[in-house]
């Protein structure tokens, strides 16, 4: 039961640095590091689905100054993750007001429907317990308008067509990770920023949105 060097003169036998409390600390942390690196990003890289589903609110201006809204909805992301990249195809509808218009008269849309293709970190982002996930994506719009005239009434007008980059940074916890996991469940907080470069129909300025986010990551 005792190794080799037990029949050894005590000078002879190999000498082993007693590590610090510190290197001790950090010789462990790379190990259990090592081993959520091997469970999240397996040398195979298999294509796993994944989704990500957002509950959101989002403020939006022009910027010119002459527009101002507020939505607020759903959005869900459906794709594959991969351990350096995934992608996600990602429906969106929201519901509020965004008014924007000249003097005479302002268009008033009253919700944003539709979404894009979507580029992520994959799994690269996943950290021992939790996970910062990065995306990217280009949205398209159909949007409900009606116009607002300033002596009373409204009419309406034909759906506004709008378009525009997106990034969104999700921030979260895993629930329960471990080795016999194949699919892992995470929850947390988002933060957006929607760039609308303007519209296929209509006069929609290009205009700025700041999201704030509830979402659930599964994959």
């Amino acid at each position: 039961m005792l190794g080799p060097s037990v029949n050894q003169h005590p000078e002879k036998r190999p000498n082993k640095p007693v590590q610090t409390e510190a290197e001790a600390a950090a010789a462990e942390d790379a190990a259990i590091a090592a081993v959520y690196r091997d469970m999240y990003r397996p040398k195979n890289n298999p294509g796993r689905f994944h989704i990500l589903a957002r509950a959101q609110y989002s403020i939006g201006s022009a910027f010119n100054g002459t527009m101002s809204g507020r939505t607020g909805g759903a959005q869900v992301d459906i794709g594959q993750s991969f351990n350096f990249i995934g992608y996600a195809l990602t429906l969106r509808g929201e519901g509020g007001v965004i008014d924007y218009g000249g003097a005479s008269s302002r268009t008033q849309m009253t919700g944003l429907l539709g979404g894009g293709p979507t580029l992520s970190l994959g799994r690269l982002g996943m950290l021992q317990r939790g996970y910062i996930d990065f995306r990217v994506g280009y949205d398209f719009f159909v949007a409900p308008a009606r116009e607002r005239l300033l002596e009373g009434g409204a009419a309406r007008l034909p759906a506004q067509l709008p378009h525009g980059p997106r990034a969104q940074l999700n921030l979260g916890l895993l629930l329960s990770p471990d080795r016999s996991r194949k699919l892992f469940h995470g929850v947390g907080l988002g933060l957006g920023y929607q760039v609308l470069v303007g519209s296929f129909r209509g006069d929609l300025p290009p205009s700025q949105f700041l999201q704030f986010a509830l979402h659930y990551s599964g994959g």
